[in-house]
């Protein structure tokens, strides 16, 4: 319709293609439409602006987004946010907290709901814990704003993913209104900091408040059960999702009940398991199998089901990379040779780790 448009488009036009753009991640035509702004409209128009940002946030042009940002003549909360947003889901998690620190220096903007879960969440992902209690300790102060449930289970969020399960469960007993996804990550925090009865006791909390779980919660309840080594309970959690509470389990399920088969030592019984799924098992199954092998040093296993899945589609770059550290442990140094040829001919490339620290209180 817009190419067709008979009429000189204004803002309101373009913003409105903008978001057809960002929507159809149409990098070519959305810039098109940015050129045709800056030749035919003579004023600035903030909302334009914005809907600028945004598209190229989506398309990922986080170098044009970020110089058009500050070239910016205007600049609101919505660009903030989005700006602070599209940083932190990329992954570019510490440059979305510099950017927040920016905005509470220049005071062009107050942070609003959307604005703060963002922060919380890069805070979440880099561990940031001195900056994520910073941000907690400026929404306490901020009494004109409504604290929803969104920006409550993101400070919850933030604490579980740093480690400090003692205060997520205080902002979550201070919570007004307790839904699936404030229940689900607490039981997921403490599963994670190796609290699995504890996140049981929570559990049966949940459904006595008449808070029914979901799918994540039961990936949750599952893995809380493999790190506490109950197996049983685990197993009853497992059934109940398809029996009691009429959830099919995805592939991620199965390969939690298999993680905790094999942290176990029951690698038989984790096999069969898997041998018994009504879907074809995807690598991540059988890699969480070949990981508990690794670790319980079963070389029959391992060397078995590593050939089945070298003859299978989609493996992953992990799995490869746990056959050749595991073949490297045995110094078993051929068969580590060969599972690295064969990465390299598949031209697979295996994501650098990092670990993130905060100092005084920097993040580095």
């Amino acid at each position: 319709m817009f190419c067709g448009i008979d009429v000189k488009p204004n803002a309101n036009t373009l913003v409105s293609i903008l978001s057809a753009c960002s929507s159809l991640v149409s990098h070519k035509l959305g810039k098109a439409i940015h050129a045709h702004s800056l030749r035919n409209l003579n004023e600035n128009n903030i909302i334009l602006d914005n809907a600028i940002l945004d598209f190229y946030i989506r398309c990922g042009s986080l170098a044009s987004c970020g110089y058009l940002f500050v070239k910016m003549p205007k600049r609101n909360v919505v660009s903030w946010t989005t700006m602070i947003g599209g940083y932190a889901e990329r992954g570019f998690c510490k440059e979305a907290v510099s950017v927040f620190q920016e905005m509470e220096k220049t005071k062009e903007a107050e942070p609003n709901e959307a604005t703060l879960v963002n922060v919380l969440s890069a805070c979440s992902s880099i561990s940031a814990l001195s900056f994520g209690k910073y941000v907690h300790s400026y929404i306490s102060t901020r009494y004109d704003l409504s604290v929803s449930n969104l920006v409550g289970n993101a400070v919850i969020n933030m604490y579980v993913k740093c480690g400090d399960v003692g205060i997520a469960i205080q902002v979550f007993n201070m919570l007004a209104y307790k839904d699936k996804i404030s229940w689900s990550t607490v039981i997921s925090g403490l599963a994670m900091n190796g609290c699995g009865r504890q996140a049981l006791q929570l559990f049966s909390l949940m459904i006595i408040n008449a808070v029914f779980p979901d799918d994540v919660t039961f990936i949750a309840l599952i893995s809380a059960c493999s790190h506490g080594g109950l197996v049983d309970q685990g197993l009853i959690l497992f059934k109940a999702m398809s029996t009691v509470y009429e959830i099919v389990p995805q592939m991620q399920h199965y390969a939690c009940v298999v993680d905790m088969y094999g942290r176990a030592g029951l690698l038989e019984e984790a096999e069969a398991f898997i041998r018994e799924m009504p879907i074809e098992a995807e690598w991540s199954v059988w890699g969480a199998l070949l990981n508990a092998c690794r670790i319980h040093r079963n070389d029959e296993m391992f060397d078995r089901i590593r050939q089945d899945l070298v003859n299978k589609k989609g493996v992953s770059v992990g799995t490869f990379a746990l056959m050749s550290n595991t073949f490297a442990g045995a110094d078993r140094w051929e068969d580590t040779n060969k599972i690295r040829d064969e990465i390299r001919r598949m031209g697979l490339k295996k994501k650098t780790g990092c670990s993130w620290i905060e100092v005084n209180p920097s993040i580095f």
